[in-house]
């Protein structure tokens, strides 16, 4: 299947009108090399299916692990490696917070280390999927099976917490250093509540979350202006040791990498927001 010319290529795809508020994007990507190796950076839950070859994640606690065929990655907040035995073709899905509250029965939070075999929780419209995906040869055929597999899921899912979803990423959105106590004050729910709803939806408590999305603001400006990094640490942090220390956790290299050395990965994601239009807000920031 050619999907790009280049030896690593990473392209990105909107999902179904009736799936964005749920999925972010889809991208496919391919490695025709025999073996590759890079990382990711701090994201939301995905959701990948292994068209081609074999890969493995390096996890905090967990060290090597082997990506099963369909595999859910949860909501990550450090750099993620991975490695994979090509030539290799994935096709992957961001899993909304939305998503994941509508799908996953289970608090978010349990999964922000680990990988899991995605058919154990969905099912065989999973395993169907993926089989359909290697019988075709064309790009938008495999998106168009994704789009299919995701409409039979949601199609079954519970309502999920969308006035908190939305209250949550206009408060990400807004500050570059969102304050906690304004959070939940907009939410009318006790410090508690809060963090208990976050880190059910998020994976994380609302501290964690917005370091989080700070950093990937961060990285989103730096990667796109190619400004100065220091103007850019500060807006927002103590100082540059404090910066430096929080990007190189989420973003997985130096501020300096990012715009003078990136991996062909890192690279490629963050020319996500230029290539898709359809992101949600929050997402077309970082």
């Amino acid at each position: 299947m050619q999907v790009g010319k280049a030896p690593i290529g990473l392209r990105y795809y909107s999902p179904t009108p009736a799936l964005r508020g749920v999925i972010s994007s889809y991208y496919l990507f391919h490695a025709d090399l025999p073996f590759c190796a890079d990382s990711m950076r701090a994201d939301l839950p995905q959701l990948r299916f292994i068209i081609k070859g074999k890969a493995w994640y390096d996890l905090p606690d967990h060290g090597i692990t082997p990506a099963p065929d369909v595999n859910l990655l949860g909501p990550t907040y450090t750099s993620t490696n991975f490695q994979g035995l090509g030539p290799l073709l994935v096709l992957g899905a961001g899993i909304q917070p939305a998503g994941w509250a509508a799908m996953v029965n289970e608090d978010a939070s349990q999964y922000t280390r680990s990988v899991i075999d995605a058919v154990d929780i969905f099912g065989g419209v999973l395993a169907d999927g993926l089989d359909a995906m290697r019988h075709h040869t064309s790009s938008n055929a495999i998106i168009s099976i994704a789009d299919r597999v995701f409409q039979t899921l949601f199609s079954r899912a519970q309502e999920p917490p969308v006035w908190f979803t939305r209250l949550t990423e206009h408060w990400l959105s807004g500050e570059l250093s969102p304050e906690v106590d304004k959070l939940i004050a907009a939410s009318g729910m006790s410090g508690r509540q809060v963090e208990r709803l976050t880190k059910r939806i998020y994976g994380a408590p609302p501290k964690l979350l917005a370091r989080k999305y700070r950093a990937l603001k961060a990285a989103s400006t730096l990667a796109a202006q190619g400004t100065s990094w220091k103007d850019v640490a500060e807006d927002a942090f103590f100082d540059q040791s404090h910066f430096i220390r929080e990007f190189k956790q989420f973003i997985g290299v130096t501020p300096t990498q990012l715009i003078h050395s990136p991996s062909p990965l890192t690279r490629l994601t963050f020319q996500r927001r230029k290539l898709v239009d359809t992101l949600p807000d929050l997402l077309l920031r970082t």
